[in-house]
């Protein structure tokens, strides 16, 4: 290139007349041939770069390449401040139909897939590493890739490891949903505070709790005192674990903030059963009859102290929920019901309000990093942070 650049220049300067063209290209073939033997690859790379800026006067520029135009965007669904950010064709389709959702972080993810027939089924887990836009499927590992029908494993990220668990409290734990590790055999009671980073996990009615390693299952040194029928997926910005279920008919939740050495529980007035979210110090418990089918929200308990003290639960009058209740950075709760509408509560849970524009869904669910949607518009499963903005997955 300096040769050139040094002739173009001093052309310009003294005002020399222009050699023939095909003096130029004669003298590029032949400072292409003596560079080659010492840069091979490294002259070519250059002559081409020099060949378009200098141009002779009356030349022909080359034709210029269009950018190649970029995937089209999904369409955007909004509405009472909620954000559905779709995709830009159909889901693609993966074996099976979509039994639960976990993410590790916001590209990490992975869905347990199955198909049934007569009594048994067939498994698969679906592994994402951008946020849910391709998906690398395999068979479930050993057993859990044929369950019988009424043995539906868990899929439980503890860690950065996901973990399969049957009821029997079998376990698989893997970091890439390829190569697994395989533990069975009972929880073992420590009798030690559990550690931070250990998920619960309910088998039967007993509360367990899987370690990061995802295959040591331990039980807290105490049971919590209560017929347990939820844990929570996480623990609150307090440390604490929360569970739920009944005492006595009457719909109940109990609390440990010292590793499940001690629980304190709290019963509600009523039938049914109970759920928790939690944001910050806010926490709400959904009272549930799961009798009626979609399940009837009978009242919402809040508590502006971490839970050390309940207002008295409000119901609304007529409300179905299909999965947990999801409160808002702004202070809001919202559900979707059993009719699949989105609702928002602007006063802890007295009051419902519909909102428009998004899509119908059956059920929200905490995970580890988020929100699961579930049956959005029947085929979409979506993800989010906040409960604000919501991403369709590329997986139906």
């Amino acid at each position: 290139m300096p040769d050139e650049l040094e002739t173009l220049l001093r052309a310009q300067r003294l005002d020399f007349t222009q050699p023939p063209m095909a003096a130029i290209t004669a003298r590029a073939r032949l400072l292409r041939r003596r560079r080659r033997a010492v840069q091979a690859g490294a002259v070519a790379l250059t002559l081409a770069a020099v060949a378009v800026p200098f141009l002779v006067p009356g030349d022909t520029p080359p034709p210029q390449v269009a950018a190649s135009s970029p995937a089209p965007p999904g369409g955007v669904y909004t509405g009472g401040g909620i954000t559905i950010n779709g995709l830009p064709s159909l889901p693609r389709d993966l074996p099976g139909t979509i039994d639960d959702a976990e993410f590790i972080d916001a590209d990490r993810g992975f869905l347990l897939t199955r198909t049934c027939a007569a009594a048994s089924c067939t498994a698969w887990v679906n592994t994402t590493t951008d946020g849910g836009r391709t998906w690398s499927t395999a068979r479930a590992p050993g057993a859990f890739g044929t369950p019988p029908l009424d043995a539906v494993p868990s899929l439980v990220v503890t860690g950065s490891r996901i973990a399969l668990i049957g009821p029997d409290g079998t376990r698989s734990s893997s970091a890439d949903g390829v190569s697994w590790d395989t533990a069975s055999g009972p929880a073992t009671t420590p009798g030690t505070a559990l550690p931070g980073d250990a998920r619960l996990v309910l088998l039967g009615s007993q509360v367990t709790a899987l370690l990061h390693d995802g295959t040591t299952l331990v039980a807290p040194a105490v049971q919590p005192p209560l017929t347990v029928s939820w844990v929570s997926p996480v623990r609150a910005g307090d440390a604490s674990w929360w569970v739920a279920g009944t005492i006595d008919g009457h719909p109940a939740v109990a609390v440990s903030r010292d590793g499940g050495l001690s629980w304190t529980p709290k019963t509600f007035p009523g039938g049914g059963t109970a759920r928790v979210s939690f944001l910050g110090r806010d926490v709400y418990v959904a009272l549930i009859d799961p009798a009626v089918k979609p399940s009837g929200l009978l009242g919402v308990a809040s508590s502006a102290d971490g839970g050390a003290t309940f207002a008295e639960p409000r119901s609304p009058a007529g409300t179905t929920v299909g999965g947990d209740l999801v409160p808002l950075l702004d202070g809001r709760l919202l559900l979707v019901d059993g009719a699949g509408h989105w609702l928002a509560s602007t006063d802890r849970g007295g009051t419902w309000q519909r909102i428009t524009g998004l899509h119908a869904t059956d059920r929200l669910a905490r995970t580890q990093t988020g929100w699961v949607a579930y049956g959005m518009s029947t085929i979409y499963t979506a993800y989010s942070v906040d409960g604000t903005t919501w991403q369709k997955i590329d997986a139906q």
